[in-house]
């Protein structure tokens, strides 16, 4: 069986990274751990020597890695996130450094990931939405800075641009009681990587709701499970046949609001006359005419893109100072899909 660099990381101690490092020559590896990763490497019979060779003529690069999943399920997040990883590339480029975007799945190891990312001599690493704690720490401590975009989940832990969801969802959901909605649902969904997004804006949400003293309960609340049509279908059914039903529907995000157009239309109900519709993100192509317009919370993504160039600039030039995070605020794109709750009443 060929010999792999988890073999080798097992005998030597260290991260499978760390190994990945040493094989292609890339990090701030000590001496020590150096030589005694390529000792047992050679133990093992993983074709070193001819790595070697390879790392000593292989010329310097100025390159960054941008982390990109391509799983299907983040598909519809290309239209949001283009902005952010094109000013990215422009101000690299501007900077003297070559942007590859690397392609990665939730199935993909730390050891796939490290491979992709040694391979084009990356010197800076920018993850868009993915959280692997794991592999950013093996990054960072071997001298490969790591920006996290999109991704709330790790600001404790790692450098940051991210958009305020707690702050958006806030103002989105003031946004429809400023229109006389007091009975709103929350609808979410599941984002994997992403637990920290569901949870700020569920929050955003409740904190509108207490500070004007309106009830909520789980009642309210219900989650659409990616692919079960006819289950989610069920719930909203049943969130409309109780006592008081919702006037108006926040949404995690636009892309769950389109499912929950499709299935309102289904059950006889239309957005806004029967139900208001308000959700996050402004990820969908909106200039397609086929997209239905909901009024969305945007985040400026250039401007992202732009401070996290910044950010990782800075990182470069300067290593490491105290940990660095920043919010970028969201603004309400109206496109019709909330009205006042007296232009809604029948007979108004």
């Amino acid at each position: 069986m060929k010999p792999t660099l988890k073999d080798i990381a097992k005998k030597s101690g260290v991260s499978v990274p760390t190994v990945s490092m040493v094989i292609h020559g890339k990090g701030r590896i000590s001496s020590e751990t150096r030589e005694t990763v390529l000792k047992y490497a050679s133990e093992v019979g993983y074709p070193i020597h001819q790595l070697r060779n390879q790392n000593k003529t292989t010329k310097e690069t100025n390159t960054v890695a941008v982390l990109f999943n391509i799983d299907p399920a983040w598909a519809f997040i290309w239209v949001f996130i283009r902005p952010v990883i094109q000013e990215i590339e422009q101000n690299m480029r501007d900077a003297g450094y070559t942007t590859v975007i690397v392609p990665i799945t939730n199935e993909m190891d730390d050891e796939k990931i490290m491979a992709k990312i040694t391979d084009i001599g990356a010197k800076a690493v920018f993850a868009m939405h993915f959280g692997n704690p794991t592999l950013f720490m093996t990054l960072e401590q071997n001298g490969i800075p790591v920006v996290l975009v999109m991704n709330n989940d790790f600001q404790d832990k790692f450098y940051s641009i991210c958009a305020d969801d707690f702050q958006g969802a806030f103002e989105a959901t003031r946004y429809l009681i400023d229109q006389g909605h007091t009975r709103l649902a929350f609808i979410d969904t599941e984002r994997l990587n992403l637990p920290r997004l569901i949870h700020d804006r569920h929050f955003g949400f409740r904190k509108a709701l207490a500070e004007q003293e309106i009830p909520f309960s789980r009642q309210l609340s219900i989650r659409y499970y990616n692919g079960d049509e006819n289950r989610f279908q069920a719930a909203l059914e049943a969130l409309l046949a109780i006592e008081h039903p919702p006037t108006a529907f926040f949404c995690l995000d636009d892309e769950l609001a389109a499912h929950v157009i499709v299935q309102l239309e289904k059950l006889g109900k239309s957005v806004p006359h029967d139900i208001s519709l308000m959700a996050h993100g402004d990820v969908l192509d909106y200039e397609m005419p086929y997209i239905p317009q909901i009024t969305t919370m945007r985040v400026n993504t250039t401007l992202m893109g732009k401070a996290a160039t910044t950010m990782m600039l800075d990182r470069i030039k300067d290593g490491d100072n105290d940990l660095l995070v920043v919010k970028v605020r969201q603004q309400i794109v109206d496109r019709g899909s909330c009205i006042p709750l007296v232009d809604a009443l029948p007979g108004s």
